[in-house]
């Protein structure tokens, strides 16, 4: 990244800002947050692709993925022609909190809330954002988003969503993988530090989860952290009989009336 950015203004017309305002490397998770709605805000496309680490996905529980390979890829794919549309001008995030962390891996929870130019709010989010550090630098490598927030807890989703969760890890116990696999949506997108698996078919994701078969799993915790009319993410807490525990959350969305599970990302303890 150059000494100075260019950045469109209103007007279209490019304005000088210092790097400092868009630093291409985060001491810490929250910083990279930070970087990501500031660099949006400014419909700065290098800036905006230097927060993310890579490969980088969004997954929707609405039903959409997107993974982008390259920081050039992201950049070349921003556009905000749709959303200049409904009058937004600048986007801000929610105060965010860390769900579960390690040493290179955080499961942020966090979202955003849209603007317009009168500084009224248009539309609302709660998202996921699963940062990695990679080569010393934080980076956001996947986002779980509920996309349909409705600024409170929607009782029904967080039902269904913790039942389904349940329901999966109790497979696993089972060692019914095959069963495991019928609960989630494809492709199925699975988060790792610098790594991101897209499952395309059942039999993909069957051959991810043989690595559980035989060590015996306790479900610690299933519980909703973000809900919305069509999807949730879920923490689901586990311990396996040696003494291992993960900490992970699967992104849950409603497809031709079933919940399916569209999303996952752990941290091992």
């Amino acid at each position: 990244m150059s000494a100075v950015e260019y950045v469109a203004t209103t007007q279209n017309r490019p304005e000088k800002r210092s790097v400092d305002e868009f630093p291409d490397r985060f001491d810490q998770p929250e910083d990279a947050y930070e970087g990501f709605f500031r660099a949006d805000s400014a419909k700065n496309a290098p800036a905006w692709a230097a927060v993310m680490s890579y490969p980088h996905v969004r997954v929707s529980a609405s039903g959409n993925m997107s993974r982008y390979e390259t920081p050039n890829a992201y950049a070349d794919a921003a556009d905000w022609t749709s959303r200049e549309a409904t009058g937004w001008v600048r986007s801000e995030g929610v105060p965010p909190r860390r769900l579960h962390e390690s040493v290179d891996k955080v499961h942020l929870l966090g979202g955003w809330t849209r603007f317009n130019v009168d500084g009224d709010p248009i539309l609302e989010n709660r998202v996921t954002y699963i940062l990695t550090r990679l080569d010393g630098s934080w980076g956001i490598q996947a986002r779980f988003g509920v996309d349909s927030y409705a600024g409170h807890e929607i009782e029904e989703t967080t039902v269904a969503t913790e039942r389904l969760a349940k329901q999966f890890v109790t497979h696993v116990a089972e060692g019914d993988l095959t069963a495991c696999a019928k609960l989630c949506r494809l492709p199925l997108t699975v988060v790792h530090i610098g790594n991101v698996i897209t499952a395309t078919s059942e039999s993909d994701i069957v051959e991810l989860l043989r690595s559980y078969s035989g060590r015996g799993i306790n479900l610690k915790r299933a519980k909703a952290v973000q809900t919305g009319t069509r999807g949730a993410v879920v923490e689901v807490v586990t311990e396996f009989n040696d003494g291992e525990r993960e900490s992970g959350i699967v992104v849950v969305g409603k497809q031709h009336d079933k919940w399916l599970i569209a999303g996952t990302s752990k941290i091992a303890r």
